[in-house]
C-alpha cells in the first residue's frame, strides 16, 4: 500500500512540475508533502528513494537529493548490499 502511495505521489508531483497542466499551488505543495511522507515511511527500492529525492529537490527541499541518496543507502543496507556504517558516514 505504501509503495502505491509513493508511485501516485511521484506521478502527481512530476505531472504538476512538467507544465503539462496548470494546477493550484496548494495541489503541488500537497503532492510534495505526500511524496516526502512516503519516502520517510515506506520501505522502497533504492532507485525510488533517489528519484523521489530529485523530485523533492525540485519541490524546494535543498537537501532532497542528498536525503534520497542516504535513504537509498539504508535500503541497500537492509537488502544486504552495503554496510549501514557507510550510510551513517553520508549524513
Amino acid at each position: 500500500m505504501k509503495r502505491r502511495v509513493l508511485y501516485i505521489s511521484i506521478m502527481a508531483a512530476l505531472q504538476s512540475m512538467a507544465g503539462c497542466t496548470v494546477v493550484p499551488a496548494s495541489t503541488a505543495v500537497n503532492a510534495c508533502q505526500l511524496l516526502d511522507t512516503a519516502t520517510r515511511e515506506a520501505d522502497l527500492a533504492p532507485a525510488w528513494y533517489i528519484g523521489a529525492g530529485q523530485v523533492l529537490e525540485s519541490c524546494g527541499q535543498l537537501q532532497g537529493r542528498k536525503d534520497g541518496e542516504v535513504r537509498a543507502c539504508y535500503a541497500e543496507a537492509r537488502n544486504g548490499y552495503r554496510d549501514s556504517q557507510e550510510c551513517e558516514a553520508m549524513q
